[in-house]
């Protein structure tokens, strides 16, 4: 389990008691990091205590704080308080650990974890819109640290601007997380001239517990024409159409997806999303200098790269830089092509 954690919010009486017992291990942002047992040595060399099993995370964030941002600020400044200088601190690889406090973090601030949740779901939301429409109309300017929500904005708005391109009816977006952009596309958020209005979406992930979340979360909101799915769309038996409502689809996107991947299985996966689409496919992923273990990245991409695996997909592609690389790949239109398939129809 990952360390306690307390919010001084709700948690007021406990943390101003530790405050006044024990003088911090640690700090650093909006963090504070407590020893469980002092008498417990820490590992040296590597960190403020022997695991963070033994440790109690504080923290400041008021209810109305809690959206997606707080992943950059657990990954910035409480990673290294846990972890150290070398990470040998912890059992846990560093993904492993930033994913269990970023949990961590968004249930600390309500007893009911369903309703912790959708505020991290409410409040990140009304974010990316705000940040979105900011993007849309104001000059890029200076940040001081990194702003996740206003990044993932102006990468979702131009998700949105290449779908609307091609007047999409039925669209997955593969690998996606908390589904905020299938959300956001659903609701109708930035719908361009060519598909005013919402636009019915479908997503997949691997991960069944972020996929109910989701998919709890929409039902809560009574967000229509969005469906989210547990499967591996790079599975071969999943690709016959196991789980998903139909088995290829107008548009598929594949944001932040390939660099988790181990290098040798992209060109494998880069074919499994072109087999899923029937018009574009769109890939985007972030540019590094090395993977970033934190968020669970194993290669590293640039534009060159992306051109190479896309002359192995065929089609027509494009790639350019925007809040990392992009690769867009149409395919040829046929015209032994048949109709296209609804989206949201109930499969039997």
């Amino acid at each position: 389990m990952p360390p306690l954690t307390l919010s001084r919010h709700r948690h007021r009486v406990l943390t101003e008691c530790l405050a006044d017992r024990a003088e911090p291990l640690a700090s650093g942002g909006r963090f504070a990091v407590y020893r469980l047992d002092p008498a417990l040595p820490p590992l040296p060399g590597s960190g403020v205590a022997s695991d963070p099993d033994d440790l109690v995370v504080v923290h400041d964030f008021a209810p109305a704080e809690i959206d997606n941002n707080i992943a950059r600020d657990v990954a910035e400044d409480l990673l290294p308080l846990l972890l150290g200088g070398t990470g040998r601190a912890s059992r846990r690889s560093p993904q492993d650990l930033f994913e269990h406090m970023v949990g961590a973090v968004v249930r600390s601030v309500d007893g009911n974890e369903r309703r912790a949740w959708h505020r991290f779901y409410d409040n990140t939301l009304a974010a990316l819109r705000r940040a979105g429409q900011a993007a849309a109309s104001e000059a890029p300017r200076d940040r001081a640290q990194p702003d996740y929500i206003a990044d993932f904005a102006a990468i979702y708005r131009r998700v949105a601007s290449l779908i609307d391109e091609v007047a999409a009816d039925s669209v997955l977006d593969v690998a996606t997380c908390f589904g905020f952009l299938p959300l956001l596309l659903a609701s109708g958020a930035w719908s361009g001239a060519r598909h005013p209005g919402v636009r019915p979406v479908v997503a997949c992930d691997l991960n069944p517990a972020l996929m109910a979340l989701a998919e709890s979360y929409a039902r809560d909101r009574q967000v229509a024409n969005v469906r989210f799915v547990t499967t591996d769309i790079l599975d071969e038996h999943a690709a016959g159409g196991r789980g998903l409502p139909i088995s290829d689809f107008d548009v598929v996107t594949a944001i932040h997806f390939l660099e988790h991947l181990e290098p040798a299985a992209t060109p494998a996966a880069l074919a499994a999303l072109w087999r899923r689409t029937r018009r574009r496919l769109i890939v985007a992923v972030p540019i590094e200098a090395v993977p970033d273990a934190r968020f669970g990245h194993r290669q590293v991409f640039d534009r060159d790269r992306l051109a190479a695996l896309a002359r192995q997909a065929g089609g027509r592609f494009r790639c350019f830089d925007d809040h990392g690389a992009w690769l867009v790949i149409d395919r040829l239109p046929s015209p032994a092509a048949g109709p296209r398939p609804r989206l949201l129809e109930s499969q039997t």
